[in-house]
């Protein structure tokens, strides 16, 4: 703008003093009826900016005395509010259409036109998402939710740097329990709690999360197994009973959930609990909360009795079932049965051969101290 400017005065100079320089000024004739007026160029244009700089400021006059009287403070007034509120209604299409920065434009024309709190809210809004933060915090002064405005301050601040949490945490407890609906505020104490592995803080925002639906099914899933399970470890650590005493202190839905119950198993496998973990993983298997897909992919299997029948009978009715056998041939494993698991594991290497299964065949026929074939699946391994 300044630089436009500029090149508008530079040229009207070079219009003033070109032809005086040169010394030919030329003239305008100025012919109305019987009436002739013969000026310079130079002349003319002085005489036609003093009029323009004249008219202006007799319309700017005339403006505000009708601006003074009651017709023009209306028409002017609903003249302004009809822009503030098109502005409005071009922030909310922008937004609607996921133009933020042009939401975030349109906004701030409408709080020039008549500064309304609700304009504000909508520009602090937009600010956020085109990741403004700074813009978004002045935005909110301007508004009236002065009691909200630590909650976005520090919802701001957790999207910026959720690992800032740390030095947050009495403020945001306090906020999170002032307002414990909060979906926003709850997403992002969750988030920075698990930078933080904070999980018992987590394990306190689960209901309210799970309620708000704050997370998609599988996400929410994984979240309080992984919750859990740390908090199993943390149990599991201080004795060797106090892992079973936290499981048997959770409610009787919290033992039933099959997230829950999951990393309850993972906790079991961790601390070589394998009586427990056996019954445990029998009973999920039963239930239909696991299958022995995942026991695999977790590596969850344990070679106890419980489990061993299951698989057993599960391979009476379906003896190629793939899963099947690799679950009895890592049993086998576990227990040195090197023969059975060899047979087992390479029928299901046969029927979907996998890294897992492969590599867990060579372990078979090392022990068995064929290495020829061992080295021959560690590199079918590799190349799966």
């Amino acid at each position: 703008m300044k630089t436009a400017l500029v090149v508008i005065v530079l040229f009207i100079t070079g219009l003033l003093l070109g032809p005086l320089w040169s010394g030919n000024t030329g003239y305008v004739l100025i012919s109305v009826g019987s009436y002739t007026v013969e000026t310079s160029v130079v002349a003319a244009l002085i005489l036609l900016v003093i009029a323009v700089i004249i008219l202006r400021a007799v319309f700017a006059f005339i403006a505000r005395l009708i601006r003074g009287t009651k017709w023009g403070v209306r028409w002017f007034g609903n003249r302004r509010l009809q822009k503030a509120e098109s502005a409005f209604h071009d922030a909310l299409v922008s937004l609607n259409h996921g133009d933020y920065a042009g939401s975030s434009r349109a906004a701030n024309r409408a709080w020039q036109l008549r500064k309304q709190p609700n304009d504000a809210l909508l520009a602090a809004y937009a600010a956020q998402q085109v990741g403004d933060v700074k813009q978004a915090r002045e935005w909110l002064t301007h508004t009236d939710q002065n009691a909200e405005l630590a909650v976005a301050e520090m919802i701001f601040a957790l999207r910026e740097n959720p690992e800032s949490i740390e030095s947050r945490l009495t403020q945001l407890r306090a906020l999170l329990k002032d307002y414990p609906r909060h979906p926003e505020l709850l997403r992002q104490a969750i988030i920075g709690f698990r930078h933080q592995h904070r999980y018992r803080d987590i394990a306190g925002l689960l209901p309210a999360a799970e309620q708000q639906q704050l997370f998609s099914d599988t996400e929410f899933e994984a979240l309080v197994e992984e919750t859990y399970f740390h908090l199993m470890l943390e149990a599991g650590r201080s004795s060797a009973s106090a892992l079973q005493d936290y499981w048997q202190a959770l409610t009787r839905d919290q033992r039933r959930n099959k997230a829950i119950r999951r990393a309850y198993l993972r906790a079991l496998k961790t601390f070589d609990a394998s009586a427990a973990a056996d019954k445990v993983a029998a009973r999920a298997l039963k239930r239909g909360e696991l299958d022995i897909a995942y026991l695999l992919d977790k590596q969850l299997l344990v070679a106890g009795p419980e489990l061993r029948d299951i698989v057993q009978d599960g391979l009476k009715k379906k003896p190629d079932d793939p899963f099947l056998l690799q679950a009895i041939g890592q049993m086998a494993l576990q227990t040195k049965d090197y023969a059975l698991a060899q047979r087992a594991l390479r029928r299901a290497a046969d029927l979907a051969p996998s890294q897992r299964v492969l590599f867990d065949l060579a372990q078979t026929y090392d022990a068995l101290g064929d290495t020829a074939n061992a080295l021959k699946c560690y590199r079918e391994g590799l190349r799966v």
